[in-house]
C-alpha cells in the first residue's frame, strides 16, 4: 500500500543510529522522494516547531495533531495568502493543492483582508481553519513521510489524536534541528521555484522563514514572572528591578521557537539588550533547573506552560543551541567569577 493511504503506521522500535536517520530525511530532501505538492516539508518544519510541545506519556515521546497542525496552518498562511507561493504541482485535474483551496476559501467566507496575519484572527476562527487543515493533512500526508523515513521516526494511527517519536529520533531532532531547518527550507525552496513564476520567487528563503510563527507580546509573561515566580532581581546580573523589567528568552528564541513560561526570566534592560541572541553562561543554567524544580505553579496558565517541561531540559537545548553555533553572553558577573 502507498505511503499516503495507510491507515496507521507501526513505530519502528529497533536502535537506531544518527547516520541512518540522516539517509532518511536526505532521501527525503532530494527529487527521489515522491512530491506533488509541499506538504512533506510543511510536516518536518510543524514537527521541528513542535519538539518542545512533546509530552512523554507512558515512555512514548507524543506529539497532538492539533499542535502540528496549529504551526503547518499558520506556515500555509503566509506562503499563500500573503506571498501567493503556489504548492503544487498541476495534475491535470487542478492548479491547487486542497490546502491553499482551504485557505483561500476560509478568506473569502470570512471576509479576511489580504496581509492579515494568522496569529491576528480571533482564536474560534483560527480554530476552525485549523481543522480544516488538520483533516485534510491527516488523510495524506503523515502515512506520505512516515513511509519515506521507513517507520523510524514515528509511527501514526489516523484514529488517535497524536503520534509518537522514536526516543532516539526526538534526540536527533534536538540536536540537529537548525540544520535539518535549513536543508528543509532549501529543498522546498528549490520545489517551489519548479512550480511558481519567477515574479514571485525573489527572496524565496526569507520568505519561508518569514512564514513562520513570529516573536509575540510576552507582557502576560512578565506579570506572572513577577507576581508567581516573585522575580523581583535581574535574574543574570542580581540588580534589583526598578521601572522597566525585561522578559528575556533563557535559551534564545531563535532556536526554541516557542513562548515557554519555563524559559523566561526577567532581567534588567543592559542585560537583555547585551545578550540578546546569545546563551547565558552556562553557569546559570543549574540555577535556571533549580528554579524551575521548585516554582510553585498557582494558575492554570503557569500549569499547562509547564505541562510539556522535564527537568534536565533547559541544559540539553543550551548544549544542542551551544553545538549549532550559538554564542555565549559574558556579563560582568560571569567576568569576576
Amino acid at each position: 500500500m502507498a505511503g499516503w493511504d495507510l491507515k496507521k503506521g507501526e513505530l519502528q522500535l529497533v536502535p537506531i543510529r544518527d547516520d541512518q536517520l540522516w539517509a532518511r530525511f536526505n532521501f527525503v530532501f532530494s527529487d527521489a522522494s515522491a512530491k506533488r505538492n509541499s506538504y512533506k516539508f510543511g510536516l518536518i518544519k510543524s514537527i521541528l516547531d513542535n519538539l518542545l510541545n512533546c509530552t512523554i506519556e507512558d515512555d512514548k515521546f507524543v506529539l497532538f495533531y492539533h499542535d502540528i497542525f496549529a504551526k503547518f496552518t499558520e506556515c500555509y498562511w503566509n506562503l499563500v495568502l500573503k506571498y501567493h507561493l503556489r504548492q503544487m504541482r498541476p495534475d491535470g485535474k487542478s492548479q491547487y493543492s486542497k490546502i491553499e483551496q482551504i485557505l483561500w476559501q476560509a478568506q473569502i467566507d470570512f471576509q479576511i483582508p489580504e496581509q492579515i496575519p494568522f496569529d491576528s484572527l480571533n482564536a474560534i476562527l483560527q480554530e476552525t481553519i485549523i481543522a480544516q487543515v488538520q483533516r485534510e493533512c491527516r488523510k495524506y500526508v503523515i502515512g506520505a513521510l512516515y513511509s519515506d523515513l521507513e517507520g523510524i521516526v514515528y509511527g501514526f494511527d489516523k484514529k488517535e489524536k497524536y503520534l509518537v517519536l522514536h526516543p532516539t529520533a526526538y534526540q536527533f531532532l534536538m540536536k540537529y534541528k537548525m540544520e535539518l531547518e535549513r536543508l528543509n527550507y532549501y529543498a522546498w525552496a528549490k520545489f517551489l521555484e519548479t512550480v511558481n513564476d519567477d515574479s514571485l520567487l525573489v527572496r524565496l528563503l526569507n520568505k519561508l522563514e518569514l512564514a513562520s510563527p513570529q516573536r509575540k507580546n510576552l507582557d502576560i509573561y512578565r506579570q506572572v514572572l513577577y507576581q508567581e515566580f516573585e522575580a523581583h532581581y535581574c535574574f543574570y546580573c542580581g540588580k534589583k528591578l526598578t521601572g522597566t523589567s525585561h522578559v528575556d528568552h533563557f535559551i534564545p528564541w531563535s532556536f526554541v521557537k516557542e513562548d515557554k513560561l519555563w524559559n523566561f526570566v526577567l532581567s534588567c534592560p543592559s542585560c537583555n539588550n547585551g545578550k540578546s541572541n546569545k546563551l547565558p553562561a552556562r553557569m546559570f543554567v543549574e540555577v535556571m533547573e533549580e528554579r524551575n524544580s521548585h516554582v510553585v505553579l498557582r494558575s492554570d496558565f503557569s500549569r499547562n506552560q509547564f505541562a510539556s517541561y522535564r527537568q534536565g531540559l533547559i541544559s540539553h537545548l543550551w548544549q544542542y543551541a551551544r553545538n549549532a553555533g550559538f554564542q555565549v553572553y559574558k556579563t560582568d558577573l560571569d567576568l569576576r567569577a
